[in-house]
């Protein structure tokens, strides 16, 4: 073998090679302020969606990359196929773009208002007229789209600026996903804010099913297959419960 076909035969070796090493290599995008689904500690993502994700990603053998974000920043880089995303809620504009997983997470969407600002709220006709807060891009799937039409958005980018607005009275009611473990992370993190300057409205707005998904463009219909077995079975086993019921 003379010398330029050891280079040309090195050169495929080392490619091949470097595919191998990447094939188990995947970014996710998501939110870096949605405590306690997902969140950032320094450097590192913490968060029930998170465990999910890795406990998936064993059972997979693929090495996940978490970039968490501002929600509409996360949502962007997913769009553009940088990678995929979860904590994504499925509206019929997004399956134009996205493909989808099953369901890894359902998440209770309440509503919070200012102690002594209540109101009733049983039909999303009760919000007519109203002002209520919400993570900017975020939506929380079909049901709150079409809910969303009888109030106006004020969007922000993390809870305790909705609460401090809601205290204000700036808006009318604040959006928490998921529940009132949410919005207890978020009273928790403001030394000015407790838990007696607020009500939760009893009846939840939505109970939202949560996914992860990759831009048509990735082509990771293949893979979201084999993920969504591993889900089920963790589902079916109790494990994923687990995971979960430790936040």
């Amino acid at each position: 073998m003379n010398v330029m076909k050891r280079i040309c035969f090195f050169l495929v070796f080392l490619t091949a090679l470097c595919a191998t090493c990447s094939a188990g290599e995947m970014v996710i995008n998501g939110n870096g302020f949605k405590e306690p689904k997902s969140w950032l500690e320094g450097d590192t993502a913490k968060g029930i969606l998170v465990d999910i994700m890795n406990h998936a990603g064993k059972e997979l053998g693929v090495d996940f990359t978490y970039k968490l974000a501002p929600w509409a920043r996360a949502y962007n880089l997913a769009l553009k196929g940088e990678g995929g995303i979860f904590g994504i809620s499925m509206t019929e504009e997004r399956l134009q773009k996205f493909d989808f997983s099953d369901p890894v997470y359902y998440d209770t969407v309440v509503l919070v208002v200012k102690k002594g600002k209540e109101f009733k709220f049983e039909d999303v006709k009760d919000l007519s007229g109203k002002r209520v807060g919400t993570c900017r891009g975020c939506s929380f799937g079909p049901e709150y789209e079409k809910a969303a039409t009888f109030f106006t958005l004020d969007t922000d980018t993390n809870n305790v600026q909705r609460l401090k607005k809601l205290l204000a009275g700036r808006i009318d009611a604040a959006i928490f996903s998921p529940g009132v473990a949410a919005l207890n992370l978020a009273i928790d993190s403001d030394a000015s804010l407790t838990k007696e300057m607020f009500t939760v409205l009893p009846k939840p707005l939505v109970n939202d099913a949560n996914y992860v998904a990759f831009a048509k463009s990735l082509n990771k219909k293949a893979f979201l297959a084999k993920f969504n077995a591993v889900i089920k079975k963790g589902m079916a086993s109790g494990e994923i419960d687990s995971l979960v019921s430790k936040y």
